[in-house]
């Protein structure tokens, strides 16, 4: 070690760094001087401190060598040196030149929104092509978990529209877009793909993809990988792999599904029908195509939820679903398909069951999220339902279910300002929609603000005279306001309309009227009924509950009304408000195991508050 020490201070090596050091941040600042006033790029400094700090081993190197005084001979170890340093400098120079630039992304920058591909051929006959490009790289993102995919409904309303990136995005809350164009001819597709930072309307990646048609999903995985990478989003293995899953070998199958999901997207049962065919023709084409399967399957569901068909095609879409799966396990549409034909078969376990799955599979799923989190709402999990809710309302933002879902929750949570305050956004949205109506004079009768809900049921009635929910939101604020006779007469009209015999709540307006006969007729076959369908149905929900207790309190058992009533709240039920706009728990109101019952609910409803604020630092829900 003396030795070594010895070399160096007799071949003054400390001396030629200091030397060199002074001399380099001498340069930097001159360098650094002109790149301020000339704008100079900032590779230039980069590959400049690379030389200097490579500069600095061959300073070292020539001082062991070349430091006593004296000429000193080259040695070939001394050259062998120099040759491997330079090497390395050079590669150094290169990587740093041509390494990628790091960019400091905008917080929201990982919520992105796909604008519909301009459809270059003009034609309406590629039009369903072009659309469903568009929502294919919407899925393939929407399988991302670092990632926010605005929904493809929300986007597609932007189709043909003259607003800029800059107000879209901040209409759909996204900090970057995607927009793009395809050309399609004989057998080649031309796709250009533009990522755009909305915030700083900023291009960050552009790039042309013109390949053959059998190019198409490997287009589509390209697009999704360029685009994770550029906001730098992390992929899991199965994520990677869902991505770059082909669907089918077969091309006519492909188009003939795009044009299927052309039609069902327009919600029109005339369109269904025509969806249904072109999936049952893709399948012709190739039989093991699961994402058909799934379609096919999903439009058997909307038979039944949106044009009231037979609920038996709730039982096809099953077995086209479980077929789907047994191709494909990891197909996040046929988990979809199935967890909503369960859903409309009423058995809501084995439906969160499968919506769960195939959120798992695409994090972004809205339809799944929406669905999961009204299971979750209507079960009393307010917790739960609040995170999927919201994830649906930042997702879809304009989606007047998830507006409403919304309303409810603050409802139930008893932050009635809140409700009424989503419920107006519904309506605002959509001033004709009777669902949104509905909703808000709901929010107004929870909130004890009787001449809104009024206002809201005669613009209701008026609007549709034979929505259902209208009569019957009449029929709740009369009950409240303890006026039998008028909402008797509303009563009648929503039978009427729904064409099904009077339920409990009708002989209660009858006893109140004075008659009893008739009434208590109505209230036994509704207490028959009530109990054998909680005794023979495990998803029973604890609406049904709290309607058997209120049958047993109109009938004076208090024993059996507070011990349904207590099962209602172990399943989740936490409405105090109905308990005390609606007369008929009030023959229980004289007994200690009323407050007390109530004040369980309080507090299971404090304990739902306090989980939701530790979660979600940045909720909004009320004290």
């Amino acid at each position: 070690m003396k030795r070594l020490l010895d070399n160096i201070n007799g071949k003054k090596i400390g001396r030629w760094v200091t030397v060199y050091l002074s001399t380099s941040v001498t340069l930097i600042g001159v360098v650094h001087l002109f790149s301020i006033r000339y704008h100079l790029p900032s590779t230039l400094f980069d590959v400049l401190l690379t030389i200097l700090v490579s500069g600095l081993f061959f300073i070292v190197i020539i001082a062991w060598y070349h430091g006593e005084q004296g000429r000193q001979k080259f040695k070939p170890a001394e050259i062998t040196l120099y040759s491997i340093l330079s090497i390395l400098t050079a590669i150094s120079i290169y990587i740093v030149a041509n390494r990628k630039k790091i960019q400091i992304l905008p917080s929201n920058v990982k919520t992105i929104a796909v604008l519909p591909f301009t459809n270059i051929n003009g034609d309406k006959e590629s039009e369903f092509f072009v659309d469903g490009i568009t929502e294919d790289i919407i899925t393939q993102l929407s399988k991302l978990s670092d990632l926010n995919v605005i929904s493809r409904t929300t986007m597609m309303k932007y189709k043909n529209t003259n607003k800029s990136i800059k107000e879209i995005a901040g209409e759909v809350g996204a900090g970057s877009i995607l927009e793009g164009s395809v050309r399609k001819a004989s057998n080649r597709v031309r796709i250009v793909g533009q990522l755009i930072n909305a915030n700083e309307d900023k291009h960050l990646w552009a790039e042309t993809y013109d390949r053959d048609i059998e190019d198409i999903f490997s287009i589509q995985s390209e697009i999704a990988r360029r685009i994770a990478d550029e906001l730098t989003a992390k992929l899991s293995p199965l994520e990677k792999k869902l991505i770059n899953t082909k669907p089918t070998e077969n091309l006519d199958a492909y188009t003939l599904y795009l044009k299927g999901k052309y039609f069902y997207n327009n919600y029109t049962k005339e369109d269904n029908e025509k969806a249904i065919s072109l999936f049952k023709k893709a399948l012709s084409e190739d039989p093991e195509y699961p994402l058909a399967l799934a379609g096919l399957a999903d439009s058997y569901n909307q038979r039944v939820l949106k044009y009231w068909d037979e609920k038996t095609w709730h039982d096809s879409a099953i077995v086209l679903s479980k077929k789907a799966l047994q191709l494909n396990p990891n197909l996040p549409e046929a988990y979809k398909s199935l967890a909503t034909a369960y859903d409309g078969l009423g058995e809501k376990s084995e439906a969160a069951i499968f919506y769960k799955k195939a959120i798992r599979l695409n994090p972004n799923y809205t339809n799944a999220i929406m669905n999961y989190g009204q299971i979750k709402l209507f079960n009393g999990e307010y917790d739960e339902a609040y995170y999927w809710i919201r994830k649906a309302n930042i997702l879809a933002p304009d989606n007047i279910l998830g507006i409403i879902s919304r309303s409810y929750i603050y409802r139930y949570l008893l932050c009635y300002s809140l409700s009424i305050q989503w419920a107006k956004k519904a309506v605002e949205l959509e001033p004709a929609n009777i669902l949104a109506l509905t909703n808000l004079g709901d929010a107004y009768l929870y909130a004890g603000d009787y001449s809104n809900a009024k206002i809201i049921f005669d613009r209701l009635t008026k609007l549709n005279e034979k929505w259902i929910l209208g009569w019957f939101l009449g029929v709740r604020l009369e009950t409240a306001l303890g006026n039998f006779e008028l909402a008797k007469k509303y009563a009648d009209k929503y039978l009427e309309i729904a064409g099904t015999k009077p339920e409990y709540f009708y002989g209660y307006f009858l006893l109140k009227l004075g008659k009893e006969k008739e009434g208590w007729e109505i209230l036994e076959r509704e207490k028959k009924s009530y109990s054998d369908f909680i005794s023979n149905e495990p998803d029973a929900t604890n609406m049904d509950y709290i309607a058997l207790a209120e049958i047993y309190s109109i009938f004076n058992d208090q024993e059996n009304a507070f011990r349904i009533w207590e099962q209602a709240i172990s399943r989740g039920y936490t409405d105090i408000k109905r308990t005390v706009y609606y007369p008929f728990l009030d023959p229980l109101k004289k007994d200690i195991r009323y407050d007390l019952l109530i004040t369980k609910m309080r507090s299971r409803i404090d304990s739902l508050k306090s989980v939701i604020k530790n979660k979600y630092p940045d909720n909004d829900i009320c004290n």
